[in-house]
Order: structure tokens, then C-alpha cells, then sequence
């Protein structure tokens, strides 16, 4: 059985080892289109802050560790530029030209690119933050220009982190955003929080930019003329998917079943590149997260080895992200997909907190949502200092686990004011939802 596998990043790597793992004689091929094994992405912007540590650490194996000790042929620099899914032949191009192999099962696992700001283009001052090969051409950057003041577009996670980063390093940091708001999955109790810590942070925040033009070290908006002596963009990403002759949906990325199965026979995909199983709407969505494509590639390769016996669980769409001292996080569906859904829900709000009498702690906002007939958790989102992210996680068990408020109220929680209060935040927060 030889599998050949599209992109060798997060679900791709993962895909691959876990066929290995199962089944030692299966030929396992990855066609890796850059010069990087699979990585921690979630970790570049903090790199930037070690100007002695390579990007190269963030490696989540050697090349070494994945051929030699997993078994895989993992090949670098090698890019898929058409796959006949009929003939089950992908041609492959790298730097001696091109070549065909045969396949007997596909996994397609080529992630999801930058979308591209025209204006940015050829700007040797301007970058995106994607790939490990995007990290190393800014930290290249930092290193050998006098870098004083960041533009950043856009005012996703990414750039968020990033304006902490920045900020940390003593650059003066500018974020130019096209919305009327920030974090538009969240609510806006949430946005205030970090409306509050961006001013205190000076850092300077533009909404409803449109961008005119761009000459070296200026930018031309409807809002005025910025300067900044580096650009970096995140503006959302696409998935890699238009080379594949299989079903699509949303945002053009692939659609599969909880095998992780396209609509073609032996073509299976994972990451990025494909829709995702919610549990709560009990439907596909597109949410590309690394934690998420680990997941799909292990189930991809438990049902490839073994038949379809194993189905992908499902995310909640769980998320976190840090911002200075504030960790802000989400879970389940934010108000506005459960307006587009018509979902009539509840929404409680409540501060506390985060341990007993005991140094350290912080205060915590958290916002839960039910379903006003089912009493079902729908979603939750917490903003606050000390220990947030691990709170969501529970939230996120409950959601998967189709708790209600009125079950989850009482859920036997651990207790030491080191580590909480005698009511945990999240509890004292469904205690309040209990009354509506």
C-alpha cells in the first residue's frame, strides 16, 4: 500500500507518522513544497523576541527523526503541481524538474496561504506571517535594519500577538484595521477589555481603514498618511484547494465526512485545506486551526490503515490567544452565528476573581451563552489576567459533552486558593445563567 501525502505541516506530518506507527510496511511519501519540516506556527511571533534563537526550533522533528526513526519519505522542496485523481498520479515538481508517482490512497494536506494586499507586493519593507520561511525574512529584517515603528494590518490574533511582541522589543506599534471593530467573533464586552489595554499600551489602533497607496516607509489611507519603518499583513487566509477536482464549500475548502473522506474514492484530506465537523450545529465549518488538523491526520490515517472505524470527534471552535497581560479566549458559537442561526439564547455576564486570598490572582470577565429551550451551553468567552485558558477548556468539555447551565452549575470543580476561588468563575457564572 503506498499513501502519498500533499504538505507536510501539522495534519500532513501527523497523517504520516500515524500510518507508520500503525502499519510499518505501508510506503509513506510527503511532498513538502517548502524547505521546512512541520513546526509550531503558534510560537513565531514569540521567536521574534530572541534574536539568538533560530526560527528553526520551532521544528517539531528533524528531518532526521522523521526518516530515519518514523520511516517516512519526507522531501523537502518538493511541490505538487497536478494530481490526476482518476489515474491516482500526482506530478511533482523540484529543483532537477519534474516527475510522477502512483498512489493508492491520497491525503491532501496543503493548508491554507496569506491573502494577499497587492499594494504589498515586491515591498521590501512590507511582510506577511504565515510560514516559518516568513518569520525568518522579518527576524532577517529586525536584525540588520534600525526598525523604530510597526504598521501592522489587520487586527487579528496574529498581529495582536504580535503588536504585544513588538511593544515588549520598544517598537512603536500602529494597527490599521478595514472593519469597524476588532475581534469580530467576539463580544463586546471582550472588546472593550482590549480597547482598554491597547490604549494603555499606547499602542495606536485605526478602524475603517482603506489603504490608497504605498511608497517606501508610507502608507496612504481615507484615515491619513502613516509611517512606519516595517509592514506586516494578516489579512486572513484561503485555503489551497483549487488544484483538487473534489466537493468544496465554504471559503472554497474541501469537504469531507468525519472520516475525514472527500467525495473521491481513496482521497482523503485534513487541516487547513478542509471544513471542519462543529458538534454544536451538528454541520461543517470553517475554523483552520493547528490543534484541529493534528486531530483530522490522525483520524485520517487510523481509517486508512484500518477501514472507516474512526470518526473525528468534532470541535467547539475553542481558541485563545494572549495580549499582554490579558489571555482572551473563546468556545462554542459567538452572538453572531447564533443570530444567523436564529438561536434564541441567553447571555450572562459575570467578574470575578481568578483564586481565593491568595497573591497572585486576577480579575476574570466571563460571558456564557444558552439556549433559552434547551438550556444547552452554546459558547462561552473569557478576558482577564492569571489563569483564563484552562478555564475555557472546561467550558469547551461541558460544550462537547452537551451539558446545561443547570447541570454545569454544579460540576465538581477543585478548590485551593492558590488555584481558585471556593466558586469558580465559571461556576459562579452558570449559578447566575441558572436563574434565567
Amino acid at each position: 500500500m503506498k499513501i502519498v501525502i500533499i504538505g507536510g505541516i501539522a495534519g500532513g506530518l501527523t497523517c504520516a507518522s500515524n500510518i507508520k506507527r500503525k502499519k510499518k510496511d505501508f510506503e509513506v511519501v510527503v511532498f513538502e513544497k517548502g524547505g521546512d519540516v512541520s513546526y509550531g506556527a503558534c510560537g513565531m511571533p514569540y521567536n521574534l523576541m530572541f534574536p539568538d534563537i533560530p526560527p528553526e526550533e520551532l521544528y517539531a522533528l528533524s528531518l532526521d527523526e522523521i526518516i530515519n526513526k518514523r520511516g517516512v519519505d519526507y522531501r523537502l522542496n518538493h511541490e505538487v503541481i497536478e494530481v490526476d485523481l482518476s489515474s491516482k498520479i500526482v506530478t511533482v515538481k523540484n529543483d532537477k524538474g519534474t516527475f510522477q508517482e502512483k498512489y493508492d490512497k491520497l491525503v491532501i494536506a496543503t493548508g491554507a496561504r496569506s491573502n494577499k494586499i497587492p499594494i504589498f507586493n515586491n515591498e521590501p519593507d512590507s511582510f506577511y506571517f504565515k510560514t516559518l520561511e516568513d518569520l525568518k525574512k522579518v527576524k532577517g529584517y529586525l536584525q540588520n535594519k534600525e526598525v523604530k515603528t510597526v504598521c501592522l494590518i489587520g487586527a487579528g490574533y496574529v498581529n495582536l500577538e504580535l503588536a504585544e511582541v513588538f511593544s515588549e522589543m520598544g517598537k512603536k506599534i500602529i494597527i490599521l484595521e478595514k472593519m469597524d471593530k476588532i475581534l469580530p467573533a467576539f463580544c463586546d464586552e471582550v472588546r472593550k477589555k482590549v480597547y482598554h489595554k491597547m490604549k494603555e499600551k499606547n499602542i495606536d489602533l485605526h478602524l475603517n481603514v482603506d489603504i490608497i497607496s504605498k511608497t517606501k516607509g508610507k502608507l496612504e489611507t481615507n484615515k491619513g498618511t502613516f509611517e512606519a519603518d516595517m509592514f506586516i499583513i494578516s489579512a486572513g487566509v484561503t485555503p489551497n484547494s483549487e488544484m483538487f477536482d473534489v466537493e468544496k464549500g465554504v471559503k472554497n475548502a474541501i469537504k469531507v465526512n468525519r472520516y475525514q473522506q472527500t467525495n473521491v474514492e481513496d482521497v482523503y484530506a485534513v487541516g487547513d485545506v478542509t471544513l471542519a465537523y462543529n458538534r454544536i450545529i451538528d454541520d461543517y465549518v470553517y475554523y483552520p486551526l493547528g490543534t484541529t488538523a493534528n486531530k483530522q491526520g490522525r483520524v485520517a490515517a487510523h481509517n486508512i490503515v484500518y477501514g472507516n472505524t474512526l470518526e473525528f470527534f468534532g470541535i467547539v471552535q475553542t481558541a485563545v490567544f494572549k495580549f499582554f497581560e490579558y489571555t482572551v479566549a473563546t468556545t462554542g458559537l459567538n452572538e453572531f452565528q447564533m443570530n444567523q442561526l436564529d438561536i434564541d439564547f441567553e447571555k450572562t455576564v459575570i467578574i470575578s476573581h481568578t483564586r481565593g486570598a491568595y497573591p497572585g490572582r486576577g480579575r476574570l470577565s466571563v460571558i456564557l451563552y444558552h439556549d433559552k429551550e434547551s438550556r444547552k451551553i452554546l459558547g462561552c468567552q473569557m478576558v482577564g489576567e492569571d489563569v483564563v485558558a484552562k478555564r475555557i477548556d472546561i467550558v469547551a468539555t461541558a460544550i462537547s459533552m452537551g451539558a446545561t447551565v443547570d447541570e454545569f452549575a454544579w460540576f465538581d470543580l477543585s478548590y485551593s486558593p492558590p488555584f481558585s476561588p471556593v466558586w469558580d468563575p465559571v461556576l459562579i457564572a452558570a449559578q447566575k445563567a441558572m436563574k434565567k
